[in-house]
This record gives C-alpha cells, sequence and structure tokens, in this order.
C-alpha cells in the first residue's frame, strides 16, 4: 500500500465510528480541508433589554438566559458541522454581567467541544481584559487564551500532525489599548493557513481600542485571514487575500443591534479559504417595522380597530414568511436547518399620512398604549413569539391629490430633491451635517455617544420621508387639523 493510501486509511477510521457521511470524511481527510467558526463579541451572561419584561416571568427568563443559548447554538453548530476551531475575537464575557456562572458555563460547553475534537482561541477584548479578570474555573486543554504581554502563534495540526493553520492574537491587558498590537504580530510560517485575531475599531491613530487601519491589515502579507471583533455587526471589509471580517454579535441585546447574530463559517483547502457563510446563532431577534398608515390597506382606515387587524395580520404574515429570521438572504443562509428563531422583540413605528391620523391624533399615548396591549396580548403565545417592545405615532394629515395638482412643479422639485439625496453621496452627506450634532453615524455600538441619537440608514430614510412629508404638508389648506 502506497504511504499516502495508508495515511489516508489511518485518518478514515475515526470517520466510520462518527455521524457524518463517508463521502464528507473522505473528502476532507485526503484533500485537507477543514472547516473553522470566527466569532466574537459573546458577552456572556448580559441581559436583553425588553420593554415590559418586568411583568411576565417567561420573557424575563428569556433576557437572562438568550446569550447563554446563542453560544449554546455555536456549540452545537461546531459540532454538527464539522468545524476543526472557533475563534473568539474578544469580549466573550460581559464587563457588567462577568460572573461565577458564566464562567461555568464556558468551561462545560468547552469541554463539550472538547469531547468532539474542537479548539477554541480566545482573545480578552476591552469587555474582558486579560489584566482586571482571572478564570474561576479551570478550562480544558483544547481552549487558548491569548496573553496580554506579548502576541502569541498557536499551531492547528490535523490528526497526522500536519499543520493546517497558523492562529495569532493578543489580549488586551486593560479596557483600552491605544497601541498597535498587529504591527508586532510574528508573521506564521508558509504552507498553512494563517490567522490573525483582532479586536479593534479599526480607526487609525486615534482609537482607544487598537488603532488600526483597513489598509495596513491588507497590506500584510504574512495572514490569509483577519478574524475582527468589536463592532457588532457582521461585515466582510475586503474579500480578497487577506480576507477581512467582522463577525458581528451572536445575540443582539437592544434596538442598537437588530438583525439575527451568528458567526461566520468558513471552509478552507490548503491556504484557499474557498467558501465563507453566516450562520444565525441567536434565539431573539430584535426588529424595527415601519407602518404607513397611506398604504392602500390602511389609506381609508379611520378607526383603530382596523389598525389592530392590519398590524396583527402584518405580524403573522412575517412570522409565518421568516421564521429563520433570514431577511437579509445575501448574508444570511443556511443556519435555518440547525436553528430556529425562538422570539421577535418589535418596535412598531406608524407614520404616513391617512384618514387614522385624526383617530391617532386625539389620544396619541393612549393610542401607543392600547396597541402595545393588544399585539403583546395576541402574539406573545405565537411560534416563535412576538412582543412588541414600544410603538411610536408620528402620523400626519392626508395631503390630497386636489392640493398636488395645484402645485405639480414644487411636488417634483422635492421629488428630485429627495432622489439626490438618497443617490448623491456628497449631497447625502451635506445633507446629514444639517442634521445637527445630535445625531451620529459611529457604528460602534459600544464606543457611541449616550447623548447623541444613532443615524442609520433606516433612521436617515424616515427623516428624508417625514421632511419631504412636512413640505407637502404646508400646500395643505388648514395644516394639520
Amino acid at each position: 500500500m502506497p504511504d499516502w493510501a495508508a495515511d489516508a486509511a489511518i485518518k478514515l477510521f475515526p470517520a466510520l465510528m462518527s455521524g457524518s457521511t463517508l463521502q464528507d470524511k473522505v473528502r476532507y481527510a485526503i484533500m485537507g480541508r477543514f472547516r473553522f467558526i470566527h466569532a466574537a463579541d459573546i458577552h456572556l451572561g448580559s441581559i436583553l433589554h425588553i420593554d415590559g419584561s418586568e411583568d411576565r416571568q417567561e420573557l424575563r427568563n428569556i433576557c437572562r438566559e438568550a446569550t447563554y443559548q446563542a453560544f449554546k447554538n455555536l456549540s452545537r453548530m461546531a459540532i454538527e458541522l464539522q468545524v476543526r476551531f472557533i475563534l473568539i475575537s474578544g469580549d466573550l464575557y460581559d464587563s457588567e454581567a462577568r460572573s461565577i456562572r458564566a464562567n461555568r458555563f464556558f468551561a462545560d460547553e468547552c469541554r463539550r467541544l472538547d469531547e468532539a475534537g474542537i479548539e477554541v482561541f480566545v482573545t480578552a477584548g476591552n469587555h474582558d481584559p486579560a489584566g482586571e479578570h482571572r478564570e474561576i474555573f479551570s478550562l480544558p486543554d483544547n481552549v487558548h487564551i491569548f496573553k496580554a504581554d506579548r502576541p502569541e502563534v498557536y499551531c492547528v495540526r490535523d490528526e497526522g500532525g500536519k499543520p493546517l493553520a497558523a492562529v495569532v492574537g493578543q489580549s488586551y491587558q486593560t479596557r483600552q489599548v491605544k497601541v498597535p498590537l498587529h504591527l508586532d504580530y510574528p508573521s506564521p510560517d508558509r504552507g498553512m493557513f494563517r490567522i490573525a485575531m483582532l479586536h479593534t475599531q479599526l480607526e487609525a491613530g486615534k482609537s482607544i481600542y487598537i488603532p488600526a487601519s483597513i489598509s495596513e491589515l491588507i497590506n500584510n502579507a504574512s495572514f490569509d485571514y483577519w478574524a475582527l471583533g468589536h463592532i457588532h455587526k457582521p461585515q466582510i471589509l475586503h474579500r480578497e487575500k487577506p480576507v477581512i471580517a467582522y463577525a458581528g454579535i451572536p445575540q443582539g441585546r437592544d434596538f442598537g443591534e437588530q438583525s439575527p447574530g451568528g458567526c461566520w463559517l468558513a471552509e478552507v483547502d490548503g491556504t484557499e479559504l474557498k467558501d465563507m457563510k453566516y450562520m444565525v446563532a441567536s434565539p431573539v431577534v430584535y426588529k424595527s417595522i415601519n407602518i404607513d398608515i397611506g398604504c392602500p390597506e390602511l389609506s381609508q382606515a379611520a378607526s383603530l380597530d382596523q389598525l389592530e387587524d392590519y398590524l396583527y395580520t402584518y405580524a403573522k404574515s412575517m412570522l409565518d414568511k421568516d421564521v429563520s429570521g433570514r431577511e437579509d438572504a445575501a448574508l444570511l443562509n443556511n443556519s435555518a436547518d440547525l436553528f430556529n428563531i425562538e422570539g421577535f422583540v418589535v418596535r412598531w413605528q406608524i407614520g404616513g399620512r391617512g384618514k387614522l391620523h385624526h383617530t391617532l391624533a386625539n389620544d396619541r399615548q393612549g393610542s401607543e398604549q392600547e396597541l402595545c396591549r393588544y399585539l403583546r396580548e395576541m402574539l406573545w403565545n405565537s411560534e416563535p413569539f412576538l412582543w412588541t417592545d414600544s410603538i411610536e405615532i408620528h402620523t400626519a394629515s392626508p395631503v390630497t391629490d386636489e392640493v398636488l395638482s395645484r402645485h405639480p412643479m414644487l411636488k417634483e422639485l422635492i421629488d428630485q430633491a429627495v432622489r439626490s439625496i438618497k443617490e448623491d453621496g456628497k449631497k447625502r452627506n451635506r445633507f446629514i451635517s444639517l442634521l445637527g450634532k445630535a445625531w451620529t453615524t459611529n457604528t460602534d455600538h459600544e464606543g457611541q455617544d449616550n447623548e447623541k441619537l444613532p443615524l442609520d440608514d433606516e433612521t436617515l430614510e424616515n427623516i428624508i420621508k417625514d421632511a419631504s412629508q412636512l413640505l407637502l404638508e404646508g400646500l395643505a389648506e388648514g395644516g394639520e387639523d
């Protein structure tokens, strides 16, 4: 028997004893392919912020358990998909919630992963710096926590001892790291897939979270993949070698962390990254929903119960269609085969122009409270559940076609201005600058100024829409009422 065949046979023997198909095992053993998971910002022990949870025990339990369940889902995913190792690029724990329970939970999950032959690589971030915390429970040998005083290199090997990947990283010593640690990362040997872990805001020079620039990472020929943490939104910043990606947060905790959370599943062949998929792990999804009372279904509605019926039907349709929460189809896929979203926490924003405005405006606060009570009662026991966190009403009187027909030129000018702001980047930035200092476009959830309002694309779209509607309202005789 040739040497290569003998080596393959040795590697295949454990495959015969596991649950995966022999075909998959043969391919991975002979071709040397492997998978890994890139996660970050687990924030074990942090609590979800949900309005009304204090009045319902089941919801309080969900608030406490969601970050733990997200990591359980991630661990199970790693085992079922036979990944070789997991990367956690900072903030495994949450500084305000680090506890004995969180440490024991992590240790227990890592023992499950150890039994499956999966290694875990962890860099401490600004929420769990190595200099301020120590592990309370001993961790199994498959866990590697990077030191804070210098960068380290770990080599991942296959069953026969052949190097598969090199993982380089360094932990935070304190909550703020103002030096570019990544510039001192050593270059791993060639001939294997080379990964660098970094918890950074990715701002050069001024950042207190490891100052770095994307050009520095791109121009570093020592690595094939930069596994970033700190920004809570999953994104791929560079798709060519080296791939640069933020993993996002596995479980959002408020409306600043909307959409399904999870991790990247990467598949490697030798030194080439062959595939990346974003896998959903979050049991709970935060979601803002905008409702326009001027839409065809509501344009003629005039009573609160008609709006209630519409919101209920809308919610049930969303749950039936998007049980997995995978509206971002270009980013999220495959995970629905492993996990189901347990529930949605929804903020309803009701705006637009229509006859309903006069009903809602008579008692705006009372309307919000009654709609919230009704939706909570009707949708809490759905599968998945839907909990209405809040309802915000900002409707206006309808502008009739008759009024618009008297001012066609002005309406066209408004439409052109709106299109220009949406399509022209310079004019868009100019518009944002005119909104004032109350808004911020900073995407760093942890570094946001609490005195400023986050200005994401959806919020900006609503501001533009409201501004155009206010201009049109000036055309209507009698104004609001």
